[in-house]
């Protein structure tokens, strides 16, 4: 069986702790919801990294999570959750991940209730990300009352890029319940419509402030081209402040979420623009036979319930058609063509992971490094050779 009478007590036990802990730290008053016909799909949109027990702490029942694979590397940890709360395995950006599905019939079939972040990814602008259609064919299979849950205000306290936690406040909230009845008539694509609907969440309008004397430490993360002077991979952050070692081009980063600058050729009033920017501005590269992109990372190989393999410490680079490693001694040379790679995906805040064949590979390295750049130019040279206008550029 995957629901364990275990799964009951741990709940009852670390609710209200996690309660307790949320109330404290993240300024988050957590009710309890009764009325709830279980077992249930819950569906939420992500943007902090303990949304799981965010939302746990919300409901009677044990959740049993879709989870990215990457949780389950260490053999420690690895076994301790999965004793803890039995997530459900899913590998990062591979849309065909029957065995995922698999597992979330069998524990609806048991009664268990199941938590989804569809986006699959924390926001990095604090707007709801990609989600693929595929969820709503998901929750018509399952046959469950959908929950559709935001998180507010998760993106000023905690960003994926950032460090720490900051002084601000969050709600959450149940957007909209639907039973089976209500969506099992409806169309892929309405039922998908209604879901991205509810579970929009834009936390650039939450209206609220975020102290930190280190608001935009470790922006650059995800901000990697100046809006100035566009030049790419010239973005240092301090305290509150990014600036541009190209031009000198200096902007603060203000507690309400506001972007502001004594420049007046910066136009940027948040970080969903200046992403949007960079993104655009990545779109119309020039694009050669010499390398896009490069930085210095480390190459490893996740392995379930393992350490990771490590291979090396080197030079990463991105082509016109693939990934290329190169190690500091030249002796061994890693190259990931295009045509056999099946997905590119950013994890937390400074990893990208290469899913190559069978294989998966992940890059990071020191605290302030942009591996974002790498994912978004991988599937803006995808859509242009498949002559796809999908927008999808990876998160």
């Amino acid at each position: 069986m995957w629901c364990k009478k275990r799964h009951k007590v741990i709940t009852a036990i670390f609710r209200p702790i996690f309660k307790l802990h949320f109330r404290i730290k993240y300024n988050l008053k957590v009710k309890v919801y009764k009325e709830i016909d279980y077992p249930a799909l819950i569906l939420s949109n992500h943007i902090t990294s303990l949304d799981p027990f965010i939302v746990g702490s919300y409901f009677k029942q044990p959740l049993y999570y879709m989870a990215s694979m990457d949780l389950f590397q260490h053999f420690f940890l690895g076994k301790l959750i999965k004793f803890l709360v039995n997530p459900i395995p899913k590998v990062k950006s591979k849309k065909s991940d029957l065995t995922a599905i698999k597992s979330c019939i069998k524990v609806a079939r048991e009664n268990g209730t199941i938590c989804i972040f569809p986006e699959g990814n924390r926001t990095v602008t604090g707007k709801l990300g990609n989600i693929d259609k595929s969820i709503a064919k998901l929750a018509k299979s399952l046959k469950l009352p959908v929950i559709l849950f935001n998180i507010h205000g998760g993106y000023g306290t905690e960003p994926r890029w950032g460090q720490g936690v900051r002084k601000g406040k969050m709600h959450c909230e149940i957007k909209k319940i639907l039973t089976y009845d209500e969506y099992k008539d409806l169309e892929l694509d309405e039922l998908y419509n209604i879901i991205i609907e509810n579970l929009r969440v834009d936390d650039l309008n939450y209206h609220n402030y975020y102290k930190s004397n280190k608001n935009a430490m470790y922006l650059e993360r995800v901000l990697y081209v100046c809006p100035t002077c566009q030049s790419f991979h010239s973005l240092k952050s301090k305290g509150n402040t990014i600036k541009c070692i190209n031009c000198g081009m200096e902007a603060t980063y203000n507690s309400d979420l506001t972007l502001s600058s004594d420049n007046e050729l910066f136009k940027m009033k948040n970080i969903s623009e200046w992403y949007d920017f960079e993104i655009n501005c990545a779109k119309h590269l020039e694009i050669t036979d010499e390398f896009i992109y490069e930085d210095d990372a480390f190459l490893t190989m996740p392995r379930l319930y393992k350490s990771k393999k490590k291979l090396g410490f080197g030079v990463l680079r991105i082509y016109n058609d693939c990934f290329e490693f190169i190690t500091k001694n030249e002796e061994v040379i890693y190259k990931f063509e295009f045509e056999k790679v099946e997905a590119v995906t950013y994890l937390g805040k400074k990893k990208m992971n290469i899913y190559y064949g069978d294989e998966t590979y992940q890059v990071f390295n020191k605290k302030d490094s942009c591996f974002l750049k790498y994912v978004h130019m991988y599937y803006i040279l995808k859509n242009k050779k498949d002559n796809n206008e999908n927008t999808f550029i990876g998160i």
